[in-house]
């Protein structure tokens, strides 16, 4: 697959913003969202579990914190339910297209080559809004023993444990 020019200054820049954003105190993982309405979110799509994930990446970073990168995939139409970030992360879609639903800010739509970041603290969606499975690689650094995610949605809590292999 070709790459357009600007994925790697893209990336190298996401993964900068990835690691340089500490945690937020906009949301915490206690905050329950039971209708997206409530922050004035309409999500597209249905709710589902990821088709895959699997670590790429999976190591310390020498000062209690590791750095994940973990390749998912997901089929058209579905999403995350809204989750958090606790200490933020980026995504590059490699394949396909995704839109991430942020509240308080516009959709930011991706497609192959293109990442975008998820900010700490705030509740999100990550919608697979085109045809085809989208391939994603997720960059998150994590304290030791911290999930990368937090689902806050009610209808989509037990989806939580979707990404243990990304637990520590």
């Amino acid at each position: 697959m070709q790459r357009p020019r600007h994925f790697g200054a893209f990336l190298c820049a996401s993964l900068f913003a990835a690691f340089a954003t500490g945690p937020a105190a906009a949301r915490g993982p206690a905050d329950i969202i039971h209708d997206p309405a409530e922050i004035g979110m309409t999500l597209p799509g249905s709710m589902a579990r990821s088709i895959s994930e699997e670590h790429v990446l999976k190591t310390p970073d020498g000062h209690g914190n590791e750095a994940i990168v973990a390749r998912t995939t997901r089929a058209p139409g579905t999403r995350t339910p809204l989750h958090l970030h606790e200490h933020g992360g980026t995504t590059c879609v490699l394949e396909g297209e995704m839109t991430l639903y942020v509240e308080g800010a516009e959709p930011a739509r991706a497609v192959a080559g293109e990442c975008y970041f998820m900010p700490a603290g705030k509740a999100m969606a990550g919608v697979n809004t085109g045809t085809v499975n989208a391939v994603m690689l997720d960059v998150f650094l994590v304290p030791v023993g911290q999930a990368v995610w937090t689902v806050v949605e009610s209808a989509g809590r037990e989806l939580q444990n979707q990404f243990d292999a990304h637990r520590h």
